[in-house]
C-alpha cells in the first residue's frame, strides 16, 4: 500500500490541539498549521529519526488496523465534530450553522444543519450501541427529576463497573407522561429508557434517586434497593439542629432583605461590591451563605442609618460566630458527600461521627431511619467494603452483588472536619480468608 505524509504523520504524531504535534517517538513538539502541508512534520522526522518509512511501511504490512487507528483523522471529519460539540455545548439551534454570519466568522469547513442532524444520529446510535455492550446484564439506574414550565423531566443514568472502575453515563432526559409523576410513570419510563439498550427491568440490581415516597415505591415496586441521596438526609438533620436558631436565622434574614430594597442596595454598594444575601428556607446552605455574607460586610452594614435598628446586637453577633462554627462542619460533609469515590461506607463513618457530636441529628442520621428504604442492603455494602462479618439478612440483600475480593487504594484527603473523621476511621480492606461482597456506588 503507497503511503504518503498525512499517513505518516497520523503514525508518528500525536495531536495536541492548536495546530501542535508530539512525536511518538521522542516526546518533541511541531506546530504544522491547518492546510498548509504536512513539510514541518516530516522534515523533524527525517532530520531525528532516519528509517521512518521503512519503521511505518513495516507497521502497515504486519496489521490490517485501518490507518485511522493511529490518531489522526480527515479534516472535514475533525471540523464536523467541531461544529457538533459547538452547537451542543452551546446549546444552540441547529439552524445556527446555516446561518452566513456564523459560517463567515468560522475557520471550520462550511456544513448544513442537515448533514449535522445525521451525523448526530450516527453519533447517537454508535455510542448506544457501545453502551448496550458495557452496561452488561447487571447494573444500577440513577436518576433525577426537575421540572420546567409544565413539564417534568427525568434523567435516568446507568451504573456500572468497566475494568474495575465504577462508571456512569448518562442513558436519557425525558419528559414523564403529563397528568402523573408516580412510581408507574417512572417505571414505565425506565423500561422505555432500557428497551433502547435491548435491556430488561429485571437487569436492574439497585437505584438511586432522592428519598421521597415515589423513589422508595419504584423501588418496591421492581424488587431492588434504593440507594438514598445521602445529601438529602443530611440536609433533613441540618434543618433539624437549626430548628432552635430560627428565630435568630430570622433576624438575619430580614436585615438583608432590608438591605436588598433598592436605596439601601445603591447605598451599600458605595462601600463594597459584595451584595446581601437571603436564604432559601428551604436549603440550609443559603443559610449558612447568608450569615457568611453578613459576617463579611457587617462593619459597612454599621454605618448605615437606614438599616441601624435591624442591626444585631452583640449578644446576637456572638451567636452567629457560634453558629457559623457548627455550620462550617455541616458544610464540609455537605461537600464531601458530593466528592467523587465516596462510598456508603464513607457515609455511615461521617454521619456516625456527626451523630456523635450532634445527637439530635441521630433520627436522620441513624442506620434505621424511617427513610432509609433498604437498610439490611445499605448495612451489608458497609460491612462488604470494611470487611466486617454480616448477617444472614445482610448477606442476602447483597448476594447479586457478590464478586471475588480486591483491594484498594484510598487517596489522601484534605484536613477539613468531614476529612478528619474519614481519615481516623476504620481502613476499608476486606478481612482475609473466605470471599467479600465488593458492592460499589
Amino acid at each position: 500500500m503507497p503511503s504518503n505524509n498525512k499517513d505518516i504523520c497520523a503514525y508518528f504524531y500525536e495531536s495536541l490541539g492548536q495546530a501542535m504535534y508530539r512525536c511518538k517517538q521522542c516526546g518533541s513538539e511541531r506546530k504544522q498549521l491547518a492546510g498548509t502541508g504536512y513539510s514541518n512534520l516530516i522534515a523533524h522526522l527525517a532530520h531525528r529519526h532516519d528509517g521512518f518509512k521503512d519503521q511505518f511501511a513495516a507497521t502497515l504490512s504486519s496489521t490490517n488496523s485501518p490507518l485511522q487507528a493511529f490518531g489522526f483523522v480527515s479534516e472535514e471529519t475533525s471540523h464536523r465534530f467541531q461544529w457538533m460539540q459547538w452547537v451542543v455545548e452551546r446549546n444552540m439551534p441547529l439552524s445556527e450553522v446555516d446561518h452566513e454570519r456564523t459560517r463567515e466568522m468560522s475557520k471550520w469547513k462550511v456544513v448544513s444543519s442537515r448533514v449535522l442532524l445525521s451525523s448526530m444520529h450516527h453519533v447517537a446510535k454508535k455510542s448506544g450501541k457501545n453502551l448496550e455492550e458495557i452496561l452488561g446484564v447487571c447494573f444500577g439506574v440513577m436518576y433525577d427529576g426537575w421540572s420546567h414550565g409544565c413539564m417534568h423531566y427525568v434523567a435516568v443514568y446507568g451504573v456500572f463497573v468497566e475494568n474495575g472502575e465504577v462508571s456512569v453515563q448518562l442513558l436519557a432526559v425525558s419528559p414523564l407522561e403529563e397528568g402523573s409523576q408516580d412510581a408507574d410513570a417512572h417505571i414505565k419510563l425506565f423500561d422505555g429508557v432500557l428497551n433502547v439498550y435491548n435491556k430488561k427491568l429485571d437487569m436492574v440490581a439497585s437505584i438511586v434517586g432522592d428519598n421521597c415516597a415515589t423513589n422508595q415505591s419504584v423501588a418496591s415496586k421492581i424488587s431492588v434497593p434504593l440507594v438514598g441521596c445521602a445529601s438529602h438526609r443530611f440536609n433533613l438533620a441540618v434543618n433539624r439542629f437549626l430548628a432552635d436558631s430560627e428565630p435568630l436565622l430570622t433576624q438575619f434574614n430580614t436585615l438583608m432583605s432590608k438591605l436588598s430594597q433598592a436605596n439601601n442596595f445603591a447605598q451599600l454598594a458605595k462601600a463594597t461590591n459584595l451584595h446581601p444575601i437571603k436564604r432559601n428556607i428551604t436549603r440550609w446552605s443559603s443559610s449558612f451563605e447568608m450569615l457568611q455574607r453578613y459576617e463579611r460586610i457587617r462593619p459597612q452594614i454599621k454605618t448605615m442609618e437606614a438599616v441601624e435598628e435591624l442591626i444585631p446586637t452583640g449578644a446576637s453577633h456572638r451567636k452567629l460566630i457560634k453558629l457559623l462554627q457548627h455550620m462550617k462542619k455541616f458544610d464540609s460533609v455537605t461537600k464531601k458527600l458530593q466528592c467523587d469515590g465516596i462510598d456508603l461506607a464513607d457515609v455511615r463513618l461521617l454521619f456516625d461521627s456527626v451523630i456523635a457530636d450532634y445527637p439530635c441529628m441521630r433520627e436522620q442520621l441513624k442506620p434505621t431511619a424511617k427513610i432509609v428504604h433498604s437498610p439490611e442492603f445499605e448495612a451489608a455494602a458497609v460491612k462488604a467494603i470494611n470487611g466486617g462479618a454480616m448477617s444472614s439478612a445482610e448477606k442476602a440483600a447483597v448476594k447479586r452483588f457478590e464478586e471475588p475480593k480486591r483491594g484498594t487504594k484510598r487517596e489522601e484527603r484534605a484536613e477539613d472536619y468531614a476529612s478528619q473523621i474519614l481519615r481516623a476511621g476504620p481502613s476499608k480492606r476486606p478481612k482475609t480468608g473466605g470471599r467479600s461482597d465488593g458492592t460499589i456506588y
